[in-house]
Parts: C-alpha cells; structure tokens; sequence
C-alpha cells in the first residue's frame, strides 16, 4: 500500500504454460534505478491514476521490496513493498506489517510465489519473537486482495462469518486514522481519498456472479461497495504460525497442481 497502497488483487488466473515466476525479497536500498523504472512500468500498466511521485513515496517509506522475474528471461514480472514497523497494542509491543504497492503481469496470474514469499517473510518475523503479537495491516479496493487475508487468517477483521474481535478493530481503527487522518471512515472502516489516487483498469479483476458465489467476495463488496473508485477496506489479521503454516501448504499444493497441468485455485 502517502499511505495508500495498490494491493495484490489480481492473482488467481491461470498462468501461461511454462513461464514462472521466481520470488526475492530485498532491502528497499539495495533497489537499482532500472528495477525501480520496471517496476514502475508494471504499476502504470495496471492501474489509472498513477503518479510517478506518489509511486517514489511509497518506495520511499517501505523496508522491504518482494521482487518477481521470470525464470528464464530474467524480466521483473511483478513486485510488492512492504513496511514493518513496532506498535503499542491490547497485548503489548507488537509488530505490523503493511502491504505496500503490488502488481503482478497479467501472463503471470494464477502463481503463488508472491504469497509464498511474503508468507515467508511473516513467518520470519514471527519466529524471531514467538511471543510478540503480529499483524497484517492490509488496505483493499479488490476483493483478490481481500481473499488472501480471509482465507489464510481467520483471526482478521472485517471477515464473514464470525464476530469481530472489539481488540482487533480497536487497534485496526486507531492505525487506520494515525495512518489516513480525515480520509479513514471509521464508521465503514474504508479509507475515501482527498485527492485522486490510482484504481484498478477497467477489465481487471470485476466481481463477476462467479466471483460472488463465494461469501468473503460478497463481503467485501458489501462493506465496500465503493471499490471500483479506489476506495480502500480497512483490514488487520492477527499472524499466528498455525495459519502461516496452512496457509504456506495450500500456496505450495497450487504451485505443485498447475506444474503438473491440473490447474487449481485456493479459495
């Protein structure tokens, strides 16, 4: 995910044959000047609203940057920034973990190497300090994005089919309006921008009736209904190592099904 964040909303369809993806994730210093022009490249192609300055912001505050290239060319194909940073919480000093700008090539939907690497990466920061409570800070204009933090985590809020944890939507709320001020509507829990900020292309990833079909789609929709503008869900998950480790089995299982031409989608 300036505070915004174009999300990982577009990774479920199928990948081409034989183009692969292969996942690093790197210092935001150790970024070179060309990586950084391709990546900007990928960024513009997929969203409107694009601005080469608010694009450099948010490289600018993150840590960490998820790189994606092509296995054999070589090419970045997709990336995502990440900031990891100490809070004060209900249980303590925590840490969090904000998803920055994301996109992936469209030949390259469907692979798991992004979630797989940022799994990775909260496993880490989760096994460096078992005991430190862990969260996924997440804003989302598309309902892809929303399915990964559903799916994976089901300490989250927002999040069909069960109660809000009052702790999870305090912290959630009081990060919400430290990071967006005015623009977080807490009564909603989305975030509505002053000033124009990028949006999904027309085309890309629209809620389909087979979309639908599944609860968390209709959830997200439901609690933001405004999402094809650019407005943003508000979203925490609670990271604890069981979910990590279902969550990185189901990511390995789809990799495993599309190399041997079974195809497959973890829902």
């Amino acid at each position: 995910m300036s505070g915004t964040s174009a999300t990982l909303d577009t990774l479920v369809r199928p990948a081409a044959p034989r183009r692969t993806l292969v996942a690093r994730t790197i210092a935001i210093r150790e970024l070179d000047a060309a990586t950084r022009d391709a990546a900007f490249a990928l960024f513009r192609g997929a969203y409107e609203g694009t601005s080469r300055e608010r694009f450099e912001h948010d490289f600018a505050e993150k840590q960490h940057v998820i790189l994606l290239h092509d296995r054999e060319s070589g090419a970045l194909k997709g990336f995502s920034t990440v900031l990891v940073r100490a809070v004060d919480s209900p249980r303590g000093p925590a840490t969090v973990v904000f998803s920055g700008d994301t996109v992936i090539d469209r030949e390259y939907w469907g692979q798991k190497q992004l979630q797989l690497a940022f799994a990775r990466l909260l496993a880490r920061l989760k096994l460096a300090a078992p005991a430190r409570p862990l969260y996924w800070f997440l804003i989302s204009k598309g309902y892809r994005t929303y399915l990964l933090l559903a799916n994976a985590f089901p300490r989250a809020v927002p999040r069909a089919g069960s109660a809000e944890d009052p702790r999870l939507r305090a912290l959630l709320d009081a990060m919400a309006s430290e990071r967006f001020g005015g623009q977080y509507d807490a009564s909603a829990g989305v975030v509505r921008y002053d000033t124009p900020h990028e949006r999904v292309r027309d085309g890309v990833a629209p809620v389909t009736e087979r979309a639908l079909a599944n609860r968390h789609v209709r959830f997200f929709v439901a609690r933001n209904p405004d999402h094809a503008a650019g407005v943003e869900l508000a979203c925490l998950a609670d990271v604890r190592l069981r979910d990590l480790a279902r969550a990185m089995l189901r990511f390995s299982a789809v990799r495993a099904w599309r190399a041997l031409g079974l195809g497959g989608t973890a829902r």
